[in-house]
């Protein structure tokens, strides 16, 4: 929660393509000077997204340069698994996280997307 809570980590809602929940991007220092999440606007479960992204950056200085991709992806969802377990088994919990990535949100309204934009495939036929 400490890392989502510093004032240069960003949280928006973007719509989100190729079954994308979320993306994070972040500088290579630990902790990171900055962290940028997205999360798509489309899905109901902002909460387990947002803390999927978060445990990508504390854990990228363990598992960068040791692990594909692939290999990264599923420790993240063990970690993932177990954290949202954690938070959602209390409800004040749950309702802490739902109220900073709120507050998160609030900081960073959505942007309203041009039609042509929507339209637009071609990343897709890349």
């Amino acid at each position: 929660m400490d890392l989502l809570d510093r004032p240069t980590t960003t949280l928006k809602l973007r719509a989100k393509r190729n079954g994308t929940a979320a993306t994070c991007d972040y500088d290579d220092r630990f902790p990171p000077a900055y962290v940028h999440i997205e999360v798509d606007a489309n899905n109901n479960d902002n909460t387990r997204f947002v803390i999927h992204e978060l445990i990508h950056v504390v854990i990228s200085e363990l598992v960068l340069g040791k692990f594909d991709r692939t290999l990264e992806e599923v420790v993240v969802l063990g970690f993932e698994e177990y954290i949202w377990n954690f938070v959602r088994a209390k409800p004040s919990r749950l309702t802490r996280w739902e109220k900073l990535i709120a507050k998160k949100l609030a900081e960073n309204p959505t942007e309203p997307v041009k039609l042509e934009d929507l339209a637009d495939r071609s990343a897709d036929e890349n």
